[in-house]
């Protein structure tokens, strides 16, 4: 009885004869079905490569709002601490100085951003802040505004820029000049 003819492969095992035959029908089995339904395999094949497309298509847009979420983060400075002072309930509002001068009383001082500054080891530069909702009016037009009182080095710090003209300057800060910024 003659034995099977064998044939070695590259990886050191044996392929038989006859398994080899099975695999070659089955692909030519498998070409003849793809040549005799020629608009099923177009289609099929549309929606691997729509398929495809989309996943690459989301991956994309999913890295780059975490590079937007990053740069935001880095622009914010990651040994930056935000401090923010929630205004008093409205009962707690009474005060011997009257409600404009309350308003200006509740949350940091100045002088208590210096002592922060000075005090606390590590920390290299106090960026203070204070932000109010007040009418800002030009002539004829009146807007419900948000309002920030800050320092000159605030654009530096929070990786602002102008887009024309110019920040404050420490000189017009200590003279308390009037100056905005919009």
């Amino acid at each position: 009885m003659p034995e099977p003819s064998t044939n070695s492969s590259a990886s050191g095992g044996v392929i038989r004869g006859p398994s080899l035959l099975r695999l070659g029908r089955a692909v030519r089995l498998g070409v003849k079905s793809l040549w005799l339904h020629k608009l099923r395999s177009l289609l099929t094949a549309l929606g691997i490569v729509f398929g495809v497309c989309s996943v690459i298509a989301m991956l994309a847009i999913g890295e780059g709002a975490s590079y937007e979420a990053q740069e935001e983060i880095k622009n914010l400075g990651s040994q930056n601490i935000i401090l923010r002072s929630v205004k008093p309930p409205e009962e707690q509002k009474v005060s011997d100085k009257g409600s404009q001068s309350y308003v200006l009383q509740y949350g940091l001082t100045y002088l208590d951003i210096k002592r922060i500054k000075s005090t606390i080891p590590g920390v290299t530069v106090v960026v203070p802040g204070r932000i109010m909702r007040e009418y800002v009016w030009n002539i004829s037009l009146h807007l419900d505004s948000e309002i920030m009182g800050t320092v000159p080095w605030y654009p530096e710090m929070r990786n602002h820029h102008v887009a024309r003209g110019r920040f404050f300057s420490n000189t017009e800060m200590d003279d308390k000049a009037n100056v905005c910024v919009l």
